[in-house]
């Protein structure tokens, strides 16, 4: 077979649990094998950057962050292949190093012996194929790595609908600077493609990706555990990201950042041209996985003037709202919120409020809220009209109307 017929290989193995901490070990070992093992990857000396996602200080039980046993697992593999290992991320809601403890992380990285990093520092990055921004200023700590090996968590996103292997990277915008982007990219598809600038700017190497216990619902931080059983990984993230998302149940169109993926060219995207080694992908597939489906692009197919597709938008993307009883007045989704004023103010007068003008409905706040005070709520257009249906009906419109012409 040609070069260019190759298929993408993505692996997967069963891990029921995390524990003990040898089994996990085990599964590692697994999973790497069709990808050649961890050699194949980290040479001896090479200082190799792990990037778990570290959204928030939660315990490792809610599934929010890495699991610390894989990223354990991880560190130890990375040893054995003689690398230099430094463990970082740059989460956006509190201080790197107390979400590092709150995971676990921390503990794990001193416990083995890998340095732990903290992004707050930037530096400037070029890449002249980069669809969205040529320079980009990412961590510091890339320009003296060697490789860096990624380690996504499986979960449903409020905005982004999924979020595995290519929106890690994401995180290496350290912190709050994420939320700039957020307000300069508002349209979810340029967003999207702004992330896949990042993964082409920073090459991971590897991605690993903890699906033992994934996040249903209103992910990535406000969601619920849910019990997936599997390890997975690929040199390929765009590859990896393709099975994840089909096992629980979404498909390309639904998920923007793989939809950039391909508009991009980065990595492979289409079922068809990946090779899963494990178990059958029909028998890998959750049937009542609760997800978040992130409405079609309508904007692409309706023809009208662009104050009206914004209103349009508004009316599809649910609007933020605090719940006072829940709330605890920590100011995170404020602090947090990339609009300036800010657009939510739980200590308003007369109670908490959110400003619908200005809300950009990138959710930071929901993701940032430490008690799951604040819920989406669609707005009564949305509930009436299905324009996820809407939008798959003009897009067959349009394309028959295109078959006709083509004739």
């Amino acid at each position: 077979m040609k070069d260019e017929e190759k298929k993408a290989l993505v692996s997967a193995v069963r891990l029921p649990d995390y524990t003990p901490q040898e089994e996990v070990d085990r599964a590692l070992e697994l999973v790497l094998a069709p990808l050649g093992g961890m050699g194949a990857f980290v040479k001896p000396g090479q200082k190799v950057l792990l990037k778990p996602n570290l959204v928030a200080p939660s315990a490792p039980e809610m599934a929010v962050t890495t699991h610390p046993a894989l990223v354990r697992a991880v560190i130890r593999q990375v040893k054995v292949a003689g690398g230099i290992c430094f463990l970082g991320d740059g989460p956006g809601v509190g201080g790197t190093l107390t979400a590092a403890k709150a995971s676990g992380l921390l503990d794990v990285a001193q416990e083995e012996g890998a340095q732990f990093v903290v992004f707050e520092e930037t530096a400037v990055f070029e890449n002249p194929e980069n669809r969205i921004l040529k320079r980009i200023e990412l961590t510091k700590h890339l320009k003296e790595m060697d490789l860096l090996i990624t380690l996504p968590k499986l979960k449903t996103h409020c905005q982004m609908a999924y979020t595995g292997a290519l929106k890690n990277q994401y995180g290496l915008i350290p912190g709050a600077a994420k939320g700039k982007f957020h307000f300069r990219f508002q349209n979810r598809d340029r967003l999207a493609d702004f992330m896949i600038d990042i993964n082409r700017t920073a090459a991971p190497t590897l991605a690993i990706m903890d699906a033992v216990v994934g996040m249903e619902g209103p992910g990535p931080s406000g969601g619920t555990p849910r019990k997936i059983g599997l390890l997975m990984a690929s040199s390929d993230l765009s590859a990896l990201d393709t099975i994840a998302f089909t096992i629980i149940g979404l498909t390309l169109p639904q998920v923007p950042v793989s939809l950039a993926a391909q508009r991009g060219g980065y990595g492979t995207v289409e079922l068809e041209r990946i090779e899963l080694a494990g178990p059958p992908l029909d028998e890998l597939r959750i049937r009542d996985f609760d997800l978040v489906r992130a409405p079609l692009n309508i904007m692409r197919i309706l023809p009208l003037p662009r104050f009206v597709l914004r209103w349009i938008r508004r009316q599809v993307a649910p609007a933020p709202r605090i719940n006072p009883k829940i709330c605890i007045k920590c100011r995170r989704c404020e602090r947090g919120c990339p609009v300036s004023p800010p657009a939510i103010t739980p200590l308003a007068e007369g109670g908490p409020k959110v400003n619908d003008g200005t809300c950009i409905r990138c959710y930071c706040c929901h993701e940032f809220c430490p008690v799951k005070a604040i819920d989406l709520k669609k707005s009564l257009l949305a509930r009436c009209i299905n324009f996820d249906a809407l939008s798959r009906a003009g897009s067959r419109m349009v394309g028959s109307i295109a078959a006709v012409f083509r004739k």
